[in-house]
């Protein structure tokens, strides 16, 4: 029965089939057509160039796109309007003739084009421009040399051929175009090859204009001295024309006038000199010979201000780009001594110009520019303002007068010009000299002997202000970058071989009553107005700890000892040597001193020399504040080298100080073997400054003790305000001679005393003599009070 059911049902699916087989067949069903399979992708072939715009300008270069000198190249040069710029990069390696082709391909339907390359529209016949104007059938404008660009321009370099940019058009011959693109306003008035002047000088073509220079050495493009002049910046209204060279032989003021005349009469009006390694007076001594005014930069015009006027900096005769003036343009006319300002730029941002190149500083003070920098006033011109507009441009210095010749410096005028100071820029700071105008018209006098009056003992407070600006400033410089190093003379043995005290953790240095006269600022300032007292020099502390005395004897004076008389007063070059070599410090210490004289109610009647003052008690200033240590060291090796103008000016400043008349402990290293043996009478020198201390709170342990008694010493206090203490220092020049009274021998704890009274000459001896109590017997007393002191600092001795 199973079987017959399965096989029925084989049946039955057989005959189903066969059902389905012939409805197919007899009712067939469209089929779509076949879809044929897609062709295989081919990849297109690589293009032999490649054309990219940047900015304004047409690179067409290899397939893998322009090189970074193309890219440069191409950013540079400015827009022609009615052409296509157009920079080539040719492949490396690859021969040009094979590229020129892909070119044609590129610029085909641009129209006018001018080929940005090299030599390309030189006067060959097979000049690339003529060929490639012949295959675009347009117009193509290329350089016959070598192309460079300037601000403003883009020029071609040449001597022969035409040495300009050059036209060219199918069938036609070329047309030389002018040297310069875009085209300046005076380009057809200027000599477009080099033409002598005369025996000295010859005209070359550069961007800018022309430069009048000495036919020898021959001019190089790529040499030293004519790169900046090759680089200036062409302008649309201003024909530069550069006269000199650094090293070069002078060129006679005939041999300018002759250019100048052989320029079109429209051309002169657009012209500017520009002195490069010459006197500035050259300005003046055109103009007085041809009779007509005559406009000057004051110094190379290298860029553009924001205002629109040029961008000037000052050149020193070496050739050496120096700092910015403030005056970029002056006029000069026939027969007049000083020439006037046509062009500057603002000194300081956010004044209020109350009328050209005057600006306003409050308080009826004005601040304006002139040639040599900056001048500082008051409101009301002067009747002799020429001694100050006359003063020409300084490439090593930038000029800041205040106050007016011949009138004493009213306070608020000096205070402006010391604030005025920090806010310039740093590089005019690096050589800002500060000159302040006095009431004498004539020479400063002498700076006062040893013995000072009154008035340097009121200047004296004005280093306690400027401290304080100091003290907080960063002492990485640590002094160390003042000077090139100079090869000191041989070691000493190494028992005498300075040391220097470390502080401990511990106390604050409290206040202890000095062993001094009774009035020592009677005795050390005498004055006939009896209202007259000293300010003394207080600084903000505390100082860097002193260097330990290492004592001498006296130089016989065959061992060519270089060191600074005692009574020394600065020089001129001294303080411009000063001045240059601190650099940015001497501003920002020459502010401080500054503002803080003109703070004092007399800075009115002050009759010494501000400046001289400024630049000495400046060099102090640095000195106490980082470079003791250093200067220490160089005065006990006998060899100053360049470090003599610093030291000379410092030396100044002290005789400018208040003199200590009393007792002052100094400290000094012991020996490995024990103390030096001292004998009554003996002589002994510190050829480096003396640093001493009027009234200690604490000793030193394992030094030498030495009380002295001071005649000369210069008086400087340290105020610790967080403290609340009061610490006195007293200076010594270098070398000051010092005669042995008493020597108390090392007892316990106790280090070796040693009691020495200052030789400062027969009178002073004699006044000395005449004390009651007598000298050794206050030494005796400071002496003993010393050794109850506890120990504040410890002797760090280095194997």
């Amino acid at each position: 029965m199973g079987r017959r059911a399965a096989a029925h049902g084989d049946q039955q699916t057989q005959t189903t089939g066969s059902s389905e087989l012939t409805n197919a067949d007899l009712y067939p069903v469209e089929q779509p057509p076949a879809v044929p399979a897609p062709p295989e992708p081919v990849a297109a072939p690589r293009a032999p160039y490649a054309a990219n715009f940047v900015g304004a300008t047409l690179v067409v270069s290899a397939p893998e796109g322009p090189g970074q000198g193309a890219t440069g190249l191409a950013r540079t040069l400015p827009v022609d309007r009615g052409r296509t710029v157009v920079v080539v990069d040719f492949p490396p390696g690859a021969d040009q003739s094979t590229f020129w082709p892909h070119v044609v391909t590129a610029l085909n339907g641009r129209g006018p084009i001018r080929l940005a390359v090299s030599h390309a529209g030189s006067m060959r016949p097979t000049a690339p421009a003529q060929w490639l104007s012949e295959q675009l059938q347009a117009e193509v404008v290329a350089p016959d040399g070598v192309l460079t660009t300037v601000p403003g321009a883009a020029f071609v370099v040449g001597t022969q051929g035409y040495g300009s940019w050059v036209r060219f058009q199918p069938n036609a011959s070329p047309m030389p175009f002018g040297r310069r693109f875009p085209v300046p306003q005076w380009e057809a008035m200027d000599p477009n090859s080099p033409w002598p002047t005369g025996e000295i000088g010859i005209s070359e073509p550069v961007p800018a204009g022309l430069w009048l220079r000495a036919q020898q050495p021959p001019f190089d493009p790529a040499a030293q001295d004519s790169r900046p002049i090759v680089a200036l910046p062409c302008r649309e209204n201003v024909l530069t024309v550069v006269v000199g060279g650094p090293g070069q032989s002078a060129i006679p003021t005939d041999e300018v006038c002759r250019l100048l005349t052989a320029l079109p009469q429209a051309a002169r009006s657009r012209v500017r000199l520009v002195p490069y390694g010459v006197d500035a007076s050259l300005g003046r001594e055109v103009a007085d010979a041809l009779g007509e005014p005559i406009a000057m930069f004051t110094g190379l015009p290298v860029g553009n201000l924001r205002t629109g006027g040029p961008a000037v900096i000052a050149v020193d005769p070496r050739g050496q780009q120096t700092w910015r003036p403030f005056v970029t343009e002056v006029t000069f006319h026939p027969d007049e001594t000083f020439p006037t300002v046509s062009g500057y730029r603002a000194p300081v941002p956010g004044l209020a110009e109350v009328s050209p190149g005057v600006f306003s500083l409050g308080d009826g003070v004005v601040l304006e520019v002139v040639p040599s920098g900056l001048w500082v006033r008051e409101q009301d011109e002067p009747y002799n303002a020429a001694e100050v507009r006359s003063q020409p441009v300084d490439p090593e210095w930038a000029r800041l007068t205040v106050g007016t010749p011949g009138r004493t410096t009213p306070g608020a005028v000096a205070v402006h010009g010391a604030a005025l100071v920090e806010r310039l820029e740093p590089e005019v700071r690096k050589l800002l000299r500060l000159v302040f105008c006095d009431a004498k018209v004539s020479p400063p006098p002498p700076p006062p002997p040893p013995a000072p009056s009154s008035t340097p003992g009121q200047l004296a407070s004005a280093l306690n202000a400027a401290k304080q600006a100091l003290s907080a400033r960063d002492s990485a410089d640590n002094g160390s970058g003042f000077f090139a190093a100079v090869t000191p003379a041989e070691p000493e043995a190494e028992s005498d071989q300075p040391a220097y005290a470390s502080m401990e953790a511990g106390p604050a240095i409290a206040t202890v009553p000095s062993h001094a006269l009774d009035d020592p600022d009677e005795a050390a300032f005498p004055s006939d107005d009896p209202d007259s007292t000293p300010i003394r020099f207080r600084v903000d502390g505390p100082l860097p700890l002193a260097p330990l005395a290492v004592w001498e004897l006296p130089s016989d004076g065959s061992d060519e000892r270089e060191t600074v008389p005692p009574d020394h007063s600065s020089s001129d070059a001294e303080r411009d040597t000063v001045r240059r070599a601190l650099g940015e410090r001497y501003g920002a210490h020459a502010a401080t001193v500054c503002r803080l004289l003109a703070q004092r109610p007399d800075a009115e009647e002050d009759p010494t020399a501000f400046e001289s003052m400024v630049t000495d008690l400046t060099a102090l200033l640095a000195c106490v504040s980082q470079d003791e240590e250093m200067v220490v060291d160089r005065l006990r090796t006998g060899n100053l080298g360049r470090m003599r103008p610093y030291v000379a000016c410092i030396v100044s400043a002290l005789n400018r100080l208040p003199v200590y008349n009393g007792v002052v402990a100094v400290w000094g290293l012991t020996g490995s073997t024990g103390p030096r043996r001292y004998r009554s009478g003996d002589v002994l020198v510190e050829h480096g400054l003396l640093d001493a201390v009027a009234n200690p709170s604490g000793r030193i342990e394992g030094a030498t003790e030495y009380l002295l008694w001071s005649v000369t010493g210069r008086r400087v206090e340290v105020a610790d305000r967080v403290a609340m203490a009061t610490e006195e220092r007293v200076l010594f020049t270098p070398g000051t001679p010092f005669r042995v009274l008493a020597v108390a021998e090392a007892e316990g704890d106790h280090p070796q005393q040693v009691l020495l009274q200052e030789m400062a000459g027969p009178l002073a001896d004699q006044e000395i003599a005449g004390m009651r109590p007598s000298v050794l017997s206050q030494l005796e007393r400071a002496a003993a009070n010393l050794r109850v002191l506890p120990v504040s600092h410890k002797v760090a001795v280095e194997a």
